[in-house]
């Protein structure tokens, strides 16, 4: 019964540590390369037509 008992008290927290460290993070759409590229590509579309004139 003690036997049992260590491994469920080291195995049990091992589990769980490796799962946390092995489990992939859900990744949000909008933090993703694709998402970023065409945020960052309307910005710089939006930025062409709205100069503003040199100081001179």
């Amino acid at each position: 019964m003690t036997a049992l008992g260590f491994a469920v008290a080291i195995g049990l927290p091992l589990l769980v540590l490796f799962g946390a460290i092995v489990w992939p993070e859900p990744i949000a759409p909008e933090h993703t390369v694709d998402a970023i590229r065409a945020r960052l590509e309307a910005e710089t579309e939006a930025r062409r037509g709205h100069r503003r004139p040199p100081p001179w």
